[in-house]
C-alpha cells in the first residue's frame, strides 16, 4: 500500500506559513500530494475504539483529535492524533493517542494487543471483559475475550509480532467489531516519514491476516457483514492503572516541592 506514496513533503519539508504549526503543515502537504483528505481537528469522534469511548459507549471526557488524514480506498483508512482528559487524584491529565482506524467489513471478536514498551509507558484504557493477559509472545501483551484466543493466534504471525514490537515505532492493536485500530501513546499523524511507512505497512499486514482469518463469503456483494467465532465482547476499564505513572510522578513532585519548601523555611525562617 505504501509503496506508491509520495513522502516528499516529509522528507523535504518547506517552511510553513507564518503562525502555522510545522507538523500540521507537513501532514496537510502530505495529504495534498497523495490525494488524501486532511482535517485540522474534530471533537467527539464517533469511532468505537477504547481511546475514543468509555466502556459504556460514552465519548471520553473532552475527547478530540487533530491532524486527521483519510486515505481513500477499499477500505478507507483514517489516521490522526486523539486526545482526552483523565481525572486522577483530583488532577486532570491529558492523554494522547496516535491512531489508525479502518473498517475491515467483517465482524471480529474483541482483542487487544499491546507492545510491552507502550504498555509500560501508557496502557490502553480498557480491555475485553473477562480476558486473561497472555505474555507468551516476546514483546507483546495480548488480552482476548474468552473464546477469541484463536483470533490472536491467527493474526500474530512472526512478521506482525515484529512490526508491533518495533524498537523505534511500537504499536498496539484493538479489534472491535468491524474495526481494526492501531494505537501508540505518541503522534502517528506526524512529520516522520518512517513512522508513516511503518504504521501503514503494519496495518496492511494485519488487514491481510484479517482477510485470511475472517474471509467474506464469495457470493456476498460486500455489503453484508459476516461473523466468525466469538462475538464482540464488552470492554472493561483499567481505571486508575492507566495513569499510575503520571500519578506517581505527580505525587513525587509534590513531596519534593514540600521538601524544598520545608528546607527553605528551616534555612531562612529565622532570618
Amino acid at each position: 500500500m505504501h509503496a506508491d506514496i509520495d513522502f516528499t513533503p516529509l522528507t523535504h519539508p518547506t517552511d510553513p506559513p507564518a503562525r502555522t504549526d510545522p507538523t500540521a503543515n507537513a501532514v496537510a502537504r502530505l495529504a495534498l500530494a497523495n490525494g488524501w483528505q486532511y482535517y485540522t481537528h474534530a471533537v467527539e469522534q464517533q469511532l468505537p475504539g477504547v481511546v475514543f469511548r468509555e466502556p459504556n459507549g460514552r465519548s471520553r471526557f473532552s475527547q478530540r483529535a487533530v491532524n486527521i488524514v483519510r486515505i481513500p480506498g477499499t477500505p478507507m483508512m483514517e489516521i490522526g492524533d486523539s486526545f482526552y482528559t483523565e481525572v486522577a487524584v483530583g488532577n486532570q491529565f491529558t492523554q494522547r493517542w496516535g491512531y489508525l482506524a479502518v473498517d475491515v467489513g467483517v465482524e471480529m471478536p474483541s482483542v487487544t494487543m499491546e507492545s510491552r514498551s507502550n504498555f509500560a509507558q501508557s496502557p490502553l484504557p480498557a480491555t475485553p471483559a473477562g480476558a486473561l493477559a497472555d505474555e507468551s509472545r516476546s514483546g507483546l501483551r495480548v488480552e482476548a475475550a474468552p473464546g477469541a484466543e484463536f483470533a490472536a493466534d491467527a493474526l500474530l504471525t512472526p512478521e506482525v509480532v515484529e512490526a508491533l514490537d518495533n524498537g523505534s515505532y511500537p504499536l498496539d492493536v484493538e479489534l472491535n467489531g468491524r474495526w481494526l485500530f492501531l494505537y501508540a501513546p505518541r503522534s502517528l499523524s506526524t512529520d516522520d516519514a518512517q513512522s508513516w511507512e511503518h504504521t501503514l505497512r503494519t496495518a496492511q499486514l494485519l488487514m491481510d491476516r484479517v482477510r485470511e482469518t475472517f474471509p467474506m463469503d464469495a457470493s456476498s456483494s460486500g455489503a453484508e457483514v459476516h461473523q466468525f467465532g466469538a462475538p464482540v465482547t464488552p470492554m472493561q476499564s483499567r481505571g486508575s492503572r492507566v495513569n499510575r505513572m503520571r500519578v506517581t510522578w505527580y505525587l513525587l513532585a509534590v513531596v519534593a516541592a514540600m521538601g524544598v519548601a520545608g528546607g527553605a523555611a528551616l534555612l531562612f525562617g529565622g532570618r
